[in-house]
C-alpha cells in the first residue's frame, strides 16, 4: 500500500515538473514577436481553389436564385393583393368607385417602392415597376371595359397621371427603366382602349399629355431614352381620329361624332409639343438635333397639317401665314444661330425646313396667279443672301424656288410645247416673270461662287431656264415668219427647231468657254443631247430629204464646234 501511494507521488511530482516546463516554454514564446505564417506553394492554392469552385458548382441553388426567389415572392403577394381588392369591389358589400380608387393608389405604392429600392437592388425596383404596371393595366381595363365603372376621360387622365408619378419620381437618380415601363403599359393600354371602346378624343388626348410630360423631362436634360414609345403612339392616335373622322364616307358605326374645332385643337397640340421640344433644345440650348427629333418634326408637320386641313378646308391661309413665319425662323437659325461648325446637322435641318415651309406656306397662302411671283422673289433674295454669305444650302434654295415657280407659271409647259409640241403664239406673264428672275439670279449667284464644280452646279437650272426660253422664243419667232409667208409645214418646222437648239447650244458652248463658266458648257451639252433626241423622234418621223440634211448639217457643225470651243478655252 505504502509502496503504491509512493509511485503516484512520484508520477504526480513528473507531471508537475512537465507543466512547469510547459509553462515556461509559453511564457517565452509570447515574450518573442509573432512570425509570419509561411507562404502555401502555387500547387496547394491552385488546389484549394479547385476544391472551392468545385463546391460552388455543387450548391443545390446559387447566391443569385436565393435573391431572385423572395422578389418574386412580393409580386405574386401584390398581385393577390390587387384580385383580393377586385373582389371585393365585384362582391357588391362595397361601392366599386371607391374600392378602385383604392386599388389605382395601391398600384402607384407599388411604383413608389420600386423607385425606393432601386439603390439597393435593381432587380427588385424592376419586377416592382413590372408588377404596378401589371395591377394598374388590368385594373382600368376591366373597369373601363367589362365593369363601365369608370369613363375613358378618368381612365385617360389616369394613365397620364401614372406616367407622370414615374417621371417625377426617377428625376432626382434619372432613372431609365422605370419610366420605360411606365410609358409602356400607359401606351399600350390607351392603344387597346382605343380600340375597344372607340373613344378617340379621351385617349388621343393622354397620349398627348404623356408625350407632352415626356418631352418636358427631355428639356430639362434629363433625357428619359422612351421619347420614340409615347410620339409613335400619339402619331397613330392622330391620324386614326382624323381619318375615321374626316372619312367623305362619314362617322363609322360604333364611334362617336367629333367637331372639327376638337380635330383642329388635337392636331395643333401635336405640332406645338413636338414643334416646341425641338425648337426650345436646339434654338434655345443650342442641343444637336438627334435623327428622333428630325422625323418626329416632320411628321408633326405633315399630321397637323393634314389633319387641320381635312376637318377645316378652309384654314389654308392661316397655315401659310404660319409655315412663312416658322420658314423665316429657320432661315435666322441656319444662317445665324447655327453657324459654328459644331452645328453642322442643325445648320443643314434648318435650312431644308425653311425651304420646304416656304414652298408649302406659299401654296397655301396665295392665289395660283401670286405663287410664281412669290417664288421668284424668294428665290432673288436667296441669290442675294448667297453673294454675301456664300452659303451653299442657299444656292440650292434659288434652283428650288425657279423650278417650283417654272412648274406653278407654266413655264416648262409652255417651252416644251415649243420645242417638241404644238408652238404656243407667245409666253404668258407669268412665264416672262420666271425667265427674268432666272436671268437676274444667275446675274447676281455665280459672283460669290468659285471654280469649284459643287458652286458651279448650283446655276445649272437657271441656265436652263434662261436658255429654254430663249429657244423657245426663236421657235416662235421662225414660226410666225413661217405662217406669215405661207411655207410652213411640219419638215421646215422640225429644221427651225434644230436651228434654233443648235444656236442656243453654239451660244452657251462660246460664253461659257470665254467666261470659264463650266455651267453653261454643260447646258450646252445638254442643249446637243436635246438635239439628239429630237432628230430621232421629229427629223426621222416627219423630214423630208431637204429638212434631213439641214437639220444633220447644223446638228453636224455644233459636235465639232462645241468641243473645240472647250478645249481652246481650257488651253488659253
Amino acid at each position: 500500500m505504502a509502496q503504491a501511494f509512493d509511485s503516484i507521488a512520484s508520477d504526480v511530482e513528473q507531471l508537475s515538473e512537465r507543466m512547469r516546463e510547459l509553462e515556461r516554454r509559453v511564457s517565452a514564446l509570447e515574450g518573442q514577436p509573432a512570425k509570419a505564417a509561411p507562404a502555401l506553394p502555387a500547387s496547394a492554392i491552385a488546389g484549394l481553389e479547385s476544391r472551392r469552385s468545385e463546391t460552388s458548382r455543387g450548391s443545390p441553388v446559387p447566391n443569385l436564385g436565393l435573391g431572385m426567389v423572395p422578389v418574386f415572392g412580393n409580386a405574386v403577394l401584390g398581385i393577390a393583393g390587387a384580385y383580393l381588392l377586385r373582389a371585393v369591389a365585384g362582391s357588391g358589400i362595397i361601392p366599386q368607385l371607391p374600392v378602385l380608387i383604392v386599388a389605382i393608389a395601391y398600384a402607384g405604392l407599388w411604383l413608389v417602392w420600386a423607385v425606393r429600392t432601386h439603390a439597393a437592388n435593381r432587380f427588385a425596383s424592376v419586377a416592382y415597376a413590372i408588377t404596378s404596371a401589371l395591377i394598374l393595366s388590368r385594373l382600368l381595363w376591366e373597369s373601363t371595359v367589362r365593369f363601365q365603372v369608370l369613363s375613358p376621360a378618368f381612365t385617360a387622365a389616369v394613365l397620364v397621371a401614372f406616367v407622370v408619378l414615374a417621371l417625377v419620381l426617377s428625376w432626382r437618380q434619372n432613372l431609365q427603366v422605370i419610366p420605360w415601363v411606365a410609358t409602356l403599359a400607359a401606351v399600350a393600354t390607351a392603344l387597346a382602349l382605343i380600340i375597344a371602346t372607340h373613344e378617340l378624343v379621351p385617349f388621343t388626348a393622354g397620349l398627348l399629355a404623356v408625350a407632352l410630360a415626356t418631352e418636358v423631362v427631355v428639356c430639362f436634360g434629363h433625357g428619359p431614352s422612351m421619347r420614340a414609345v409615347p410620339a409613335i403612339a400619339a402619331d397613330f392616335a392622330m391620324w386614326l381620329l382624323v381619318v375615321v373622322m374626316t372619312s367623305p364616307e362619314g362617322v363609322p358605326p360604333g364611334y362617336r361624332f367629333i367637331g372639327a374645332t376638337t380635330i383642329t385643337v388635337l392636331c395643333l397640340a401635336l405640332l406645338a409639343i413636338y414643334g416646341g421640344s425641338v425648337g426650345l433644345r436646339s434654338f434655345g440650348f443650342r442641343h444637336r438635333l438627334t435623327i428622333f427629333e428630325i422625323a418626329q418634326g416632320v411628321g408633326a408637320f405633315v399630321l397637323a397639317t393634314f389633319g387641320t386641313l381635312r376637318a377645316r378646308p378652309g384654314s389654308g391661309a392661316a397655315l401659310g401665314v404660319a409655315f412663312l413665319v416658322i420658314a423665316a425662323l429657320c432661315y435666322w437659325g441656319a444662317l445665324w444661330r447655327f453657324r459654328a461648325d459644331a452645328q453642322t446637322r442643325n445648320r443643314r435641318v434648318c435650312a431644308t425646313w425653311a425651304v420646304a415651309l416656304l414652298l408649302a406656306g406659299s401654296l397655301l397662302l396665295f392665289p395660283m396667279a401670286f405663287e410664281s411671283p412669290f417664288l421668284c422673289l424668294a428665290a432673288l433674295t436667296a441669290a442675294f443672301l448667297y453673294m454675301r454669305t456664300g452659303k451653299l444650302s442657299l444656292g440650292m434654295h434659288v434652283s428650288v424656288y425657279l423650278a417650283a415657280a417654272a412648274i406653278l407659271s407654266g413655264l416648262l409647259i409652255l417651252a416644251g410645247n415649243a420645242l417638241a409640241g404644238t408652238v404656243p403664239p407667245a409666253l404668258d406673264l407669268g412665264a416672262w416673270v420666271v425667265a427674268l428672275s432666272a436671268g437676274l439670279c444667275y446675274a447676281i449667284g455665280p459672283r460669290a461662287s468659285t471654280d469649284q464644280w459643287k458652286q458651279r452646279l448650283l446655276w445649272v437650272i437657271p441656265c436652263v431656264l434662261v436658255a429654254g426660253v430663249g429657244a423657245a422664243l426663236a421657235v416662235m419667232a421662225g414660226v410666225r415668219i413661217g405662217s406669215a409667208t405661207g411655207m410652213l409645214n411640219a419638215s421646215r418646222l422640225s429644221v427651225i427647231r434644230t436651228v434654233a437648239t443648235c444656236s442656243v447650244a453654239l451660244i452657251l458652248g462660246f460664253t461659257g468657254s470665254r467666261l470659264k463658266r463650266a455651267e453653261l458648257v454643260w447646258v450646252a451639252y445638254f442643249a446637243i443631247a436635246f438635239g439628239s433626241l429630237k432628230l430621232l423622234f421629229e427629223d426621222l418621223r416627219f423630214g423630208n430629204a431637204a429638212s434631213l440634211v439641214a437639220s444633220l448639217l447644223f446638228y453636224g457643225l455644233i459636235l465639232i464646234l462645241i468641243p473645240r470651243l472647250t478645249r481652246t478655252s481650257r488651253a488659253g
